[in-house]
């Protein structure tokens, strides 16, 4: 059961930071714009895909530590997300967050990739 748990919760965390970066970059228009709508399918197609085929029976450590890492992403997220209310629209947190929501599915990837491997 606490497998379950931490492999869907691993899925929804990816997919709530391949979401904040398309709410940031509503604010601005053009090319920022598109790349966030870009990444919110990319980590929709690429995490609906990884919850069908990523299976694993046992708890390894990397597991954990993949959570830890997408949990402390999640968080900065976050963060990004009140400081553009506080502050306005700004394309700096925009990059930013689509840095980070980028390297957020490079570890769900690994993270798929592990689950057969090991």
């Amino acid at each position: 059961m606490v497998q379950f748990i931490i492999h869907i919760s691993i899925n929804f965390i990816t997919f709530a930071i391949c979401v904040i970066p398309f709410y940031l970059s509503e604010k601005t228009k053009g090319i920022l714009e598109k790349i966030g709508g870009i990444i919110f399918f990319a980590g929709l197609m690429i995490v609906g895909t990884g919850i069908y085929i990523s299976n694993s029976y046992t708890l390894k450590s990397y597991i954990y530590v993949i959570l830890v890492v997408q949990i402390i992403i999640l968080c900065i997220e976050l963060i990004l997300v009140l400081w553009s209310k506080r502050k306005g629209k700004s394309t700096i947190l925009s990059i930013l967050s689509t840095t980070l929501a980028i390297g957020a599915l490079g570890i769900y990837i690994y993270y798929v990739v592990a689950s057969f491997i090991y």
